[in-house]
């Protein structure tokens, strides 16, 4: 055959090789005998030119070459598998791969709950979870496609997104266990101004900090911010070791900090939950996704 010819099994003998960098190893997640992996190799250095392993008998190693081939056969074997999965789909939805951002103070139990779902439902349909994010960076991942739904809280106010109001949380305070308030099952606001706070470092849009910080100054007091952090574990560690008290939704199952308890703020207003997607972007796996969260969520039908 003239010019270049690639097979794919190749190039995925390739990519596990380059992981790997080890053979039997290879062989072994491949399902396939040791030969037949060298083989493949040495099928693909021809068809290339080059080679793309520097082997003896006591390691395996990248060549320049091999290093220059791994990203873009990489992508190239995902775009191959992703254009498999939408022939699949034939319209029906039932495979394909879906981007799921979420921010874990206002959406972690509805992630979970959406999650058994289309489990249940669509198991054939693959879903890659984002780390937790703020909500303005949710929909700018989602506005730039990186993400193709998001799970967030507070009001949604884009012109490019649409949303699915899921449900509604309030705001609880995390208490230890030895709290003199933590037999109370509700606490207001102004109850917690002598109170030493734990708050997550300011972000963009909203957030379970700014819920705080409004409705102290509505209580009238300015918080004490015993400390600044970058997550909701470290604020639980450090409300465990006696440092203060934390924020967080009070009915939130998904996230039940250990050794704490979560009382809700008696003064707290409903604060929306949302499931948001980019307008237009609909494919058959995503009405799918928005038809189950309509139906687990018992609320309004998808249109788009």
């Amino acid at each position: 055959m003239n010019g270049l010819y690639m097979e794919i099994r190749w190039m995925r003998t390739f990519l596990v090789v380059a992981e790997e960098l080890n053979f039997g190893r290879a062989a072994t997640r491949l399902h396939i005998a040791q030969p037949a992996v060298s083989q493949q190799i040495m099928s693909l250095e021809k068809s290339l030119g080059v080679k793309l392993f520097e082997r003896n008998t006591r390691s395996v190693s990248l060549t320049d070459a091999g290093l220059a081939f791994l990203q873009p056969c990489r992508d190239a074997v995902t775009a191959i598998e992703s254009a498999g999965l939408e022939a699949k789909n034939a319209g029906t939805g039932e495979f394909g791969r879906i981007r799921v951002g979420f921010n874990a103070g206002f959406a972690a139990d509805a992630l979970s709950t959406l999650f058994r779902s289309l489990r249940g439902q669509l198991p054939r349909l693959q879903l890659e979870v984002d780390s937790s994010r703020t909500n303005v960076q949710v929909m700018e991942r989602i506005s730039s496609k990186e993400l193709d739904i998001g799970l967030v809280g507070g009001p949604v106010h884009s012109r490019d997104l649409e949303h699915l109001v899921l449900g509604y949380i309030r705001l609880g305070v995390q208490l230890p266990r030895d709290h003199p308030m933590i037999d109370r099952s509700e606490i207001r606001m102004r109850d917690l101004a002598k109170e030493p706070f734990i708050l997550i470092a300011p972000t963009d849009g909203p957030s379970i900090r700014s819920h705080v910080l409004e409705m102290c100054a509505e209580a009238g007091f300015q918080p004490r911010i015993a400390a600044e952090v970058g997550d909701g574990l470290t604020v639980m560690t450090l409300i465990g070791a006696g440092v203060g008290v934390g924020f967080s939704s009070s009915g939130s199952t998904a996230l039940k900090p250990a050794g704490l308890e979560v009382r809700p703020i008696a003064e707290a207003a409903p604060v929306p939950c949302a499931l948001v997607w980019k307008k237009g972007s609909a494919s058959p796996a995503l009405r799918n996704v928005l038809r189950v969260a309509a139906e687990c969520f018992s609320v309004a039908a998808i249109n788009s």
